[in-house]
């Protein structure tokens, strides 16, 4: 099976607990059941129909997020008929910035107990422990690409500043592409996924960088790799 098909199998046994559709609204017995499975991530959930139907509501949003990202083959953004290689992995920046929503969408859903836009400090590695994920494939560091290179020859933080990020962000791009070191857990492939994400979505990081600076593969396992922490949240629901 690949993770798309992965992801409906998660989300078909998760309403195998929900069905039938909207019976929550009007059953406090399935409300508690669906209370019980959501406590394993926070014991503070409630069991009223209107924060469960919220709940659901929003791991459905995630899961349609993370669903359409994976499934979206020969991504790119541009005109059809002539598809340039920046359409092309403009297309795959795209792609990892639909599947950090949806990841993030369906992770708030699951362990937020209030609908606050204030995320808790560490909310999202409590997250990662929750899901039970197996070891980690490491993603290793473009190698060999002399226009990084030079990057990496320029003052400390200039790359950082270039692609806009800062913080935790900017830990994770300078450990993977200025200290070239690989990213070996799933903590720190969500940390490079929100960091790239970032910088692509507030426009910093250009399609003719990830070309020149060889980041094209660690895009794509990125975008799944979201979609793998997604597909064991939802497996703890069933």
């Amino acid at each position: 099976m690949n993770v798309s098909e992965d992801l409906n199998g998660a989300w078909k046994d998760v309403w195998n607990v929900l069905e039938p559709k909207k019976s929550w609204l009007t059953d406090a017995a399935k409300c508690d059941c669906i209370q019980k499975k959501l406590s394993y991530f926070n014991s503070h959930h409630g069991n009223s129909s209107q924060h469960i139907d919220r709940v659901i509501k929003a791991l459905s949003r995630g899961k349609g997020l993370v669903q359409a990202a994976i499934e979206w083959q020969n991504p790119a953004i541009g005109q059809s008929e002539t598809r340039s290689v920046n359409d092309k992995l403009r297309g795959h920046q795209w792609r990892l910035v639909i599947a950090y929503t949806g990841f993030e969408i369906a992770s708030k859903a699951l362990m937020m107990d209030k609908w606050d836009r204030q995320v808790e400090k560490g909310m999202y590695e409590r997250f990662l422990e929750k899901c039970v994920l197996p070891d980690y494939k490491p993603i290793e560091p473009p190698r060999g690409k002399p226009k990084l290179e030079k990057w990496l020859d320029k003052e400390e933080g200039a790359l950082a500043e270039f692609l806009g990020v800062t913080s935790g962000d900017r830990k994770a791009i300078d450990r993977w592409l200025v200290q070239s070191q690989s990213v070996d857990s799933w903590l720190e492939a969500y940390k490079l996924a929100k960091a790239l994400r970032n910088a692509s979505a507030h426009g910093f990081l250009l399609p003719t960088k990830i070309h020149d600076w060889g980041l094209k593969n660690g895009f794509l396992r990125l975008t799944d790799d979201l979609a793998k922490i997604v597909i064991a949240g939802l497996s703890k629901l069933a």
